[in-house]
């Protein structure tokens, strides 16, 4: 280990508690192939001749900006997102926490104002959406053009990206995916260890408050909003044992005994926020999970509705339809009240409906008769609280 890294690893130790007993889990690699530093989870590899590069503060930065990716779990939640795009979402998403807690990073680090606050998902979901407008632009398409199954772009200036970053955007260090097989075992120890790191430096009095609201949400278990969609619709099919339809297994033995019954399930509705604020990925993941509830719950009808101020576009089908979802038609500003009110004039009562939206819009003022579940792209703790039904964060 360079003399200069265990330098500065101990000065976090003494002045910076929380980065320093995080920094003390990772193994220190020397490694000459990398840029700058780099991340996974289990080490931290540096660059001899970047590191030459930079001042001792910048050096403390560095590492406390590596130790925050992990600690914010960076490393176990890339899945099959472009590594490049990845790494600058969670610098977007860290840089600013550790010039909070009073530590310079090396020159060009990635900031920027919009993102501040956000999670690495919701970044990256804003710089796929730009990266997608750029290409189309310089491939001749006209800027705000809808391509073919793509998003339109947000109409509200105030959700309109800028320019997505120069391919060559510089970064104080890469993320790496945990290399491990035991990845949920590691990614608990460093939540547990995170816990612990902020307790004691809270107890010193070196906790900022910036810091405390990072670690709480790091802390957060994984839910995954798949299994709670399904979970919501498989509820009513209503199973139940009914004594109207024995069960013909033991009838030649004289038991009279109930049979599972399974009612048919009604119309199922889904909703998708066509306003832009939507970016084309979490529309596209969101579709795929309606044609798989559609598959396994079997209802009457699937009901799929676009909707910015008001239903833009009504696809239905009906049981055993083959399920072939139009691209979201849109672009306006947000009202979540026409679908219901559609559904109520013509008379419909469906068994379930489920909206994906990132909360910021009008509500109806009244509840609806049958389960609702609001599928918030907006991260829980910042999204609006809806005035009925339930809430799953959705996180792609």
């Amino acid at each position: 280990m360079d003399a200069r890294i265990s330098k500065q690893r101990a000065a976090l130790v003494l002045d910076q508690p929380f980065f320093g007993a995080l920094a003390l889990r990772l193994k220190i690699v020397e490694d000459a192939t990398c840029k700058t530093f780099w991340v996974d989870g289990a080490a931290l590899g540096y660059n001899p001749a970047y590191l030459a590069t930079l001042n001792d503060l910048e050096c403390r930065g560095a590492l406390a900006h590596e130790v925050l990716h992990v600690a914010n779990g960076h490393c176990f939640r890339q899945g099959s997102r472009d590594g490049r795009r990845w790494d600058q979402a969670c610098d977007y998403a860290i840089n600013p926490i550790v010039k909070q807690a009073g530590m310079l990073l090396p020159a060009g680090h990635l900031d920027d104002a919009r993102f501040h606050g956000k999670s690495a998902e919701e970044i990256y979901a804003v710089l796929t959406q730009e990266t997608r407008q750029k290409e189309k632009e310089k491939s001749g398409g006209k800027p705000g053009a809808q391509a073919p199954g793509e998003q339109p772009a947000p109409a509200n200036g105030a959700n309109t990206p800028s320019a997505a970053p120069e391919p060559d955007a510089p970064s104080c260090g890469e993320v790496r995916p945990y290399p491990g097989p035991d990845k949920p075992v590691k990614e608990t120890e460093w939540k547990v260890a995170t816990l612990q790191a902020a307790k004691a430096a809270k107890m010193r009095g070196k906790l900022p408050g910036a810091m405390q609201s990072m670690v709480a949400v790091a802390a957060e278990p994984s839910v995954d909003w798949r299994s709670i969609l399904m979970r919501f619709a498989q509820q009513v099919t209503n199973d139940d044992y009914s004594f109207a339809m024995p069960n013909r297994r033991y009838l030649h033995l004289g038991f009279y005994l109930p049979s599972l019954h399974s009612p048919a399930v009604g119309d199922a509705v889904f909703v998708r926020d066509s306003s832009g604020s939507v970016f084309g990925e979490t529309q596209a993941q969101f579709a795929a999970e309606i044609v798989h509830v559609a598959e396994v719950v079997r209802p009457a009808r699937l009901i799929v509705m676009d909707c910015d101020t008001r239903v833009t576009q009504v696809q239905v089908f009906e049981r055993g339809d083959p399920i072939e979802l139009a691209p979201v038609r849109g672009g306006g500003g947000t009202s979540f009240v026409d679908p219901f009110r559609r559904l109520e004039e013509e008379g419909f009562n469906p068994a379930f409906l489920v909206y994906l939206t990132d909360m910021e819009g009008r509500f109806p003022d009244a509840m609806p008769s049958y389960p609702v579940l609001w599928a918030s792209t907006t991260p829980l703790r910042r999204a609006r609280l809806a005035p009925f039904g339930e809430v799953v964060e959705v996180i792609v």
